[in-house]
């Protein structure tokens, strides 16, 4: 059982390690094409500013809160 639990740490530990090496190096997954709705229109853009590669160019907590905040009353 501890072999068990000793194993699904060190996968954890490896695609953690794949994420970072993905977003350091600038992969990120492709965000999902709109197709018009409004609504994933903004959910995508809001996506693409959290993915910029420079984390000084992405929004804040608060900014998100309030983007989400609008998305929600516009439904």
């Amino acid at each position: 059982m501890q072999f068990r639990n000793f194993n699904s740490q060190k996968k954890k530990v490896k695609e953690t390690a794949d994420i970072e090496f993905q977003v350091r190096t600038g992969n990120r997954e492709e965000i999902p094409n709109p197709n018009g709705n409004q609504d994933l229109e903004l959910l995508s853009t809001l996506i693409g500013l959290c993915w910029n590669q420079n984390p000084d160019e992405r929004p804040t907590f608060k900014q998100i809160a309030q983007k989400l905040s609008t998305m929600t009353e516009l439904l």
